[in-house]
């Protein structure tokens, strides 16, 4: 049987359209995904990128010896501009790197004719997170230079969290929401201490201790580190010159479970006149000054100075949790326990908690002081304002209590600690709160 005769083909009566030669990569036929030769001169540098353009000679070496191994990716200056219209002065070409400057710039200087690059337009809405994945996977991020990308990311709308999520895996392990904050926050130091971390004179864990001091105060803490004092040394002798700087006694004994007492141990950056309800009568009485007992062998500037990074902890846990999210009960759970446990220290526990909500942003309501605060959060009725108020009182008052026990620390204690180290990435770093919690013997560290 005669098979069935091949139908023949139609020619179209139309046309073919002229395009310029200027146009001839932008016609329906490029698409995302597609890679194209591109003139390198109608490529421009990427405003988000913050990366140093370190190290392109010896990457031109190596381009020139094995070739290009991977290839850049391009997104139209046009599509950017309609999403990006604030870089416009930044937008010097018709296609703007999504990433790959390096390689870019390493071909220029080899005097390649052309570059291969995959038309990227479809990633144009997620440039920021794209950009700074690709330099956190290749490990040549400062951190700085992450805490600007972090910085930019916070202010496109996503919490320390979804921008933890969306990063995921780099080059140096699974990042976390409590680093991200903590890179973020580098950015507040002063430019002196800026500086010094970015010319690698001040290393990063360096840096962190020097955030909750003023800008005089991180300055000094700079000059001490540099002069060759450790870090934990500098940070406590700082805050021992604030507290010789206060007017209120510094030298009053404390007992375990005195609210009032406790709140004295707080850094003097932290604490605020709390009204003690009487509204006429004269200047208190000036009471003489009590030698405090110290323990033998307790290091005392350490014990303070362990104080401080603990309440640096807190303060990230207040910045960055969701008390409503279920992974977070085992948190939640953590720090009710060691506060329901511990004998209540109510006054002192509300005013720490007010002024942590207060500088992380998420205090909510505008009250003047931490008892109208805390009334007005129960009269408000927002059950999620409600919870976290609830969360930072009962940490601040497990904190408080923590501060000021300075002989043997019970299992309540050594609980909270271990909550801030799971949650918080909190980690022990003088000898004295290492001993409190086990963790060293006679002969160091274990």
């Amino acid at each position: 049987m005669a098979g069935t005769l091949p139908r023949p083909k139609r020619k179209s009566t139309k046309s073919t359209p002229l395009v310029a030669p200027e146009e001839v990569l932008y016609t329906d036929k490029d698409r995302s995904g597609d890679t194209l030769d591109l003139d390198p001169a109608t490529l421009c540098p990427n405003p988000f990128n913050r990366r140093e353009m370190k190290g392109v000679p010896e990457l031109a070496a190596t381009i020139s010896e094995v070739g290009l191994l991977q290839n850049i990716a391009h997104i139209r200056a046009e599509v950017w501009l309609k999403t990006y219209p604030e870089t416009a002065d930044k937008i010097t070409a018709p296609n703007v790197i999504l990433f790959g400057e390096h390689r870019w710039r390493a071909i220029q200087q080899l005097g390649w004719k052309t570059i291969p690059s995959v038309l990227r337009d479809d990633k144009v809405e997620d440039a920021r997170l794209v950009t700074l994945i690709e330099n956190l996977r290749r490990a040549q991020l400062s951190p700085l230079e992450e805490a600007e990308h972090y910085h930019e990311l916070r202010g496109s709308g996503l919490s320390y969290e979804q921008i933890a999520e969306k990063v995921g895996e780099t080059a140096e392990g699974t990042i976390s929401k409590g680093t991200v904050w903590k890179r973020v926050k580098l950015l507040d130091l002063a430019p002196e201490v800026q500086q010094a971390l970015r010319d690698g004179r001040l290393n990063v864990s360096s840096a962190e201790k020097a955030q909750k001091l003023d800008g005089k105060d991180q300055r000094d803490y700079l000059a001490l580190v540099l002069g060759g004092k450790r870090p934990a040394e500098a940070h406590a002798q700082i805050l021992a010159r604030q507290r010789q700087a206060d007017d209120a006694p510094d030298d009053i004994p404390v007992s375990d479970g005195n609210a009032d007492e406790a709140a004295a141990e707080a850094p003097s950056a932290n604490r605020e006149a709390v009204s003690n309800g009487n509204a006429a009568g004269g200047p208190p009485a000036q009471r003489k000054p009590k030698k405090r007992q110290v323990p033998e062998g307790d290091d005392e500037s350490d014990r303070r100075s362990a104080a401080a990074a603990r309440d640096a902890a807190c303060r990230l846990l207040i910045e960055t949790v969701d008390t409503a999210d279920p992974e977070n009960h085992e948190l939640l759970l953590g720090v009710l326990t060691a506060t329901m446990l511990a004998p209540q220290q109510q006054s002192a526990a509300q005013q720490r908690a007010f002024i942590w909500l207060r500088e992380a942003k998420r205090h909510g309501l505008e009250v003047a002081d931490a008892m109208a605060y805390f009334n007005a959060v129960q009269e408000f009725g927002d059950a999620a304002l409600q919870r976290l108020a609830a969360f930072a009182s009962g940490l601040a008052a497990a904190e408080l209590r923590t501060a000021a026990r300075r002989q043997s620390w019970s299992s309540r204690e050594i609980h909270y600690v271990r909550v801030l180290q799971e949650h918080a990435e909190y980690e022990p770093q003088t000898e004295w709160e290492k001993k409190k919690l086990g963790l060293s013997t006679a002969g160091g560290t274990r």
